[in-house]
């Protein structure tokens, strides 16, 4: 009986390249080490010998590792050593003790350093390994960063429009309330309701309701400053918080919102359904969050529907209380 031979031709195993800058006072020591990275692995060697020698090198290579000397990290005020730290996270950083000063290395474990190896009695294995396992400690704590930071922000969004959601924007205008507290300023809350979405939902389907959504999200994103905060708190409700503003730069919102739908109503969106919306506006200073949402949402429902340009009823001063357009 023939046996089974795989004949395919194996793939040819990549040589790993890492790049290295050593950062070390000895010439002597860079040499050796320059030797012992000698071996399986395709290092790329720089080195420099003072602070202003490897802050050069830090700008003319992209490095996956920085090999320094423990005296040359602990050097007080080192240019280099903050370039790294807040400029440069992503390289891994081993030290280079002298064998007596471990101990006093270990504070830069919690400063990012990865790893420290002594030079007495180095070698190549050694050297090799843990720098090659020092790169890996980056990269995979780079990853876990990278998909802490996506899944942080997928919990905060919304997906149908692309906006910040209830949950984010209920953080955020709790920050924002507090923050106005201490300084004594005041809060704004735009609320805007697109009116008419279950009927559309009824007459031609949730795919054209949700296009509804997302039209009138667009509309809103576009008017915002920076400094705002725009979410979806509903199924057809959206809030803009505006920090440090009084109410009448909250009517100023509303209209510019109002404008620019009309605008999208009659142009971009003159053969889709129009979008209708429904304002309230309320401000206050020292109020805390539910106050004002709660006396956001109660204007809502007192307003009529308009495509056209919004006009605030006249507003009176409550004391204790939010001030209400």
């Amino acid at each position: 009986m023939a046996s089974l031979v795989d004949t395919r031709p194996k793939p040819i195993a990549r040589r790993q390249i890492l790049r290295v800058l050593i950062a070390d006072n000895s010439l002597e020591d860079i040499r050796v080490v320059r030797e012992l990275l000698r071996g399986d692995v395709d290092f790329r060697i720089t080195a420099g010998r003072d602070s202003a020698e490897a802050i050069q090198r830090l700008a003319e290579d992209a490095l996956d590792v920085a090999l320094i000397d423990y005296d040359l990290w602990h050097e007080q005020g080192s240019e280099f050593v903050r370039l790294l730290r807040e400029q440069h996270s992503d390289i891994a950083v081993v030290l280079l003790t002298s064998g007596e000063n471990e101990r006093e290395a270990l504070p830069a474990l919690r400063l990012g350093v990865q790893d420290f190896i002594s030079k007495r009695g180095l070698d190549r294995e050694q050297l090799t390994t843990r720098l090659i396992a020092a790169v890996e400690e980056s990269r995979t704590g780079r990853r876990r960063e990278t998909m802490v930071r996506w899944l942080e922000r997928e919990a905060r969004t919304d997906h149908l429009t692309g906006l910040n959601n209830r949950r984010a924007f209920d953080d955020r205008l709790r920050e924002v309330c507090d923050a106005a507290r201490l300084q004594h300023q005041p809060v704004t809350l735009v609320m805007v309701d697109v009116t008419g979405t279950r009927m559309v939902n009824e007459t031609h389907g949730h795919e054209a309701g949700d296009t509804m959504i997302r039209r009138a999200a667009a509309g809103v994103a576009h008017c915002i400053r920076a400094i705002d905060f725009a979410a979806r708190v509903g199924g057809d409700d959206f809030g803009v918080i505006l920090p440090n503003a009084g109410l009448d730069l909250g009517k100023l919102m509303a209209r510019r919102i109002a404008h620019e739908v009309d605008r999208l109503n009659t142009s971009e969106w003159i053969t889709d359904v129009p979008v209708s919306l429904r304002f309230g506006v309320v401000s206050g200073t020292g109020c805390e969050p539910g106050e004002l949402l709660a006396a956001g949402e109660a204007q809502l429902s007192t307003r009529k529907p308009t495509r056209a340009v919004f006009a605030p009823r006249p507003y009176r001063e409550d004391s204790g209380g939010p001030s209400v357009a």
